[in-house]
């Protein structure tokens, strides 16, 4: 495989920001004393390659291998259930599942409303059209019909411009609305625009037309948890810590992106 955009080598960056932002001095999470590796109900939406996605009945990804390494050095295991987007954070506040892995960006508006684990990849956003389409920047979308997928950070790009929003349950369908011309762009994450327009499906029927590229135009991505499960996010986080310490995301970055992470 390619290298993906996103893809690049950020883990050093992210154990910074992990020490220097999200990691003060904690101490070991489980206290329970329960035998066996601890299980994990996780929610994901697998509409999201190639960061989580289905293949067949089985929901596969660069998240789920990372995380699947998190949980081995934490001594957990992970149930994953497939979950809409549009009840995933309902569901985790309701204590319906305990953690939410689905390339959630953390925003403000959200931390306050669940903790959040250290960043585990960096993404921006994109702009995909037809390839006969002259746009080359977000900024020209005025005017033009624009999907998305709905209460993402994508959604917030669209609502900063004056283009037409078209907004879609999940971005499979707004990338299908794009091939068939029911939209004149789409706006999602520079890795997902990657697998589409290399998908068998839609190889050369659309293109990545910009990346945002401003300052702060950076997004992290993180596992979610309710606000006073701190033992988990604590645990997760040791997890994710010792997977960066040791290079183990080396290998899934190079399964999922064609390159290691440096």
């Amino acid at each position: 495989m390619s290298a993906w955009p996103g893809s690049s080598p950020w883990p050093k960056l992210l154990a910074f920001l992990a020490l220097a932002l999200w990691l003060p001095a904690m101490a070991a999470a489980d206290s329970s004393g329960k035998a066996g590796p601890l299980k994990i109900r996780v929610a994901t939406e697998p509409n999201w390659p190639p960061l989580e996605f289905k293949d067949g009945d089985r929901i596969v990804g660069f998240s789920v291998d990372f995380f699947q390494a998190v949980c081995r050095e934490a001594d957990c295991e992970l149930e994953y259930s497939a979950v809409a987007w549009d009840d995933i954070f309902t569901g985790l506040k309701e204590g319906r599942w305990d953690m939410v892995v689905s390339s959630v960006t953390i925003t403000p508006e959200r931390r306050r409303e669940m903790n959040f684990s250290i960043p585990y990849y960096i993404v921006r956003q994109s702009l995909l059209t037809p390839p006969s389409s002259v746009l080359t920047s977000p900024r020209q979308i005025n005017g033009q019909l624009v999907g998305f997928m709905a209460d993402t950070t994508a959604a917030e790009v669209v609502a900063r411009t004056r283009a037409a929003a078209s907004p879609y349950p999940d971005i499979s369908e707004a990338v299908a609305a794009l091939a068939k011309g029911e939209v004149e762009a789409v706006i999602c994450e520079d890795v997902v625009a990657q697998a589409y327009v290399t998908s068998p499906e839609y190889a050369g029927k659309m293109k990545i037309a910009a990346i945002v590229e401003t300052p702060g135009a950076e997004e992290l991505y993180a596992a979610a948890f309710r606000l006073d499960d701190l033992d988990l996010l604590i645990r997760i986080n040791d997890g994710l810590k010792a997977v960066l310490e040791k290079g183990l995301d080396r290998e899934i970055h190079q399964k999922w992106f064609g390159q290691a992470a440096r």
